[in-house]
């Protein structure tokens, strides 16, 4: 450690609905719970080390079969996390996506389908040596690898675990300053071993890109984790979106570690700064466990930590827990579903036109304050609500032309990790209508009269979506099969 090397040991992401992502890498790719905290993302302090004044976050932690090495999964309660572009590619600037090694291959690819997630494109390679690409609820590109690129790795770790985190690529605009930056701050070292060919690109829709491409290890002789550098030429990679910030939806760094204490984290601090970066304030040492965030000349985040063998490990996600100690940021549910006599399309059409809220859901004025992407009311829309416990703000994050969508609370909310989700099931010649909401209370032991005023709101709604529909629904003249329509009550 003393010539400031340290282990890559955790791949950093901003996501939107941390327990769908949670369980995501978890159900469908095999990590490991290992816990995590509320109280210690919150306050001034915290705020600090991210660049986030005011900032209140929820970070729970994964384990694949790697030893010291996590995702680390953060959700924002404030600032709201931007979405990611509709229009994102991994050929945009930033962290672009990570790779995992499978165990099975192909139990992963049918685990991961029934979760919602298919390949974007066929897999490329003879069997044994495949590679998929999917997203992940996140928008983030997971490169699944059947062969390992670390093979001597593979006997280590947690054998029970049939994943290993095992590759993060940064798409820089200069090739040359990133690895200036990675040799003479960071201490990584350039290995030959090339992770992608360019018939790889077509996994993320990239097909007859152009790029150099290098690949990096942290130089401590037992890498567990690759570091993969690109710079495209064609698609040339854009800037971050205006405003970015580190809680914003994506892959927000990646971080070395030392598994010992301070000194070696201290030792890699004193090398990046020399090197040209700037910190976002001076080390947080807490004794026992301790970090600091950087930022290279060109704008990218790095993260440097410690955490002492015992508490401090444990406390930090870099041991397997029980699911029932993973924090609960959203621990209470509320749902009602009611059929309604009516195609989806139709039921959907209501469902869609934001601004007519207001005459079904039992709320005051609603209007339409953000246009979506592509659609009007799609993703990335934004409608404000009056209730009477004030204007609350919400952000479609999913939409299912025809099928439903997911939405939050951005801002004016009353609880902790909103969400809202509007599910359409075709029924026979009607359609029945799923809702479901989880929270958390603000006020300790009030979940459960919330809960309970929540399901009324909801049941409620619906009936007066039904109605709407009802009057909404188009018939055709009797006797006449022409295709105009007439409407009720309008």
């Amino acid at each position: 450690m003393s010539q400031a090397v340290l282990p890559l040991n955790q791949i950093a992401f901003a996501v939107l609905d941390l327990r769908r992502t949670e369980a995501w890498w978890r159900e469908g790719l095999g990590f490991l719970p290992a816990g995590g905290t509320r109280a210690l993302f919150r306050g001034p302090l915290s705020g600090r080390i991210q660049k986030l004044p005011g900032s209140a976050c929820t970070c729970w932690c994964l384990l694949g079969r790697n030893d010291w090495c996590q995702l680390e999964l953060f959700q924002y309660e404030k600032p709201a996390s931007q979405l990611m572009p509709a229009d994102y590619r991994p050929s945009d600037l930033g962290y672009s996506r990570c790779g995992v090694w499978v165990a099975d291959f192909d139990a992963t690819l049918a685990r991961l389908s029934r979760l919602g997630s298919e390949p974007l494109a066929a897999p490329v390679g003879v069997p044994g040596q495949r590679r998929a690409c999917v997203r992940n609820p996140d928008g983030v590109y997971v490169e699944l690898m059947e062969q390992d690129p670390l093979p001597a790795q593979n006997a280590r770790g947690r054998q029970d675990c049939p994943v290993a985190i095992r590759s993060a690529t940064l798409s820089t605009p200069d090739m040359d300053a990133s690895v200036d930056f990675l040799t003479r701050g960071l201490g990584m070292r350039e290995v030959p071993q090339q992770l992608h060919e360019d018939v790889h690109e077509l996994l993320w829709g990239l097909s007859g890109a152009r790029c150099e491409r290098r690949v990096f290890t942290d130089g401590s002789g037992d890498p567990t984790m690759l570091l993969e550098l690109v710079q495209y030429r064609d698609p040339p990679g854009r800037p971050f979106p205006a405003g970015y910030r580190l809680c914003d939806q994506r892959i927000l760094n990646v971080c070395f570690g030392d598994p010992q204490g301070s000194a070696g984290v201290m030792a890699l601090y004193r090398r990046a700064l020399a090197a040209g970066a700037q910190h976002n304030c001076a080390p947080l040492n807490l004794g026992i466990t301790g970090c600091v965030y950087v930022s290279d000349p060109l704008g990218f985040s790095w993260e440097f930590m410690w955490a002492r063998p015992g508490l401090a490990q444990r406390a930090f996600g870099f041991v397997p827990l029980p699911d029932a100690q993973r924090p609960q940021l959203d621990n209470e549910r509320a749902e009602a579903s009611l059929r309604i006599e009516a195609q989806a399309a139709e039921v959907f059409a209501v469902l869609a036109d934001h601004r007519g809220m207001s005459d079904w859901a039992g709320f005051g004025e609603c209007r339409l304050v953000r246009r979506g992407d592509g659609e009007l009311g799609g993703r990335a829309a934004e409608r404000l609500l009056e209730s009477p416990l004030g204007t609350i703000r919400e952000q479609i994050t999913d939409w299912w032309p025809g099928r439903g969508y997911r939405y939050r609370i951005i801002a004016g909310s009353p609880f902790i990790g909103y969400w809202g989700e509007v599910r359409l099931v075709p029924e026979g010649d009607g359609t029945r209508v799923e809702w479901v909401l989880r929270f958390r209370s603000r006020i300790p032991g009030l979940g459960g009269l919330f809960r309970a005023l929540l399901r009324r709101k909801l049941r409620a709604a619906l009936q007066g979506l039904r109605q709407q529909v009802s009057r909404a629904q188009p018939l055709a003249p009797a006797g006449c099969r022409s295709s105009q329509w007439r409407f009720r009550n309008r």
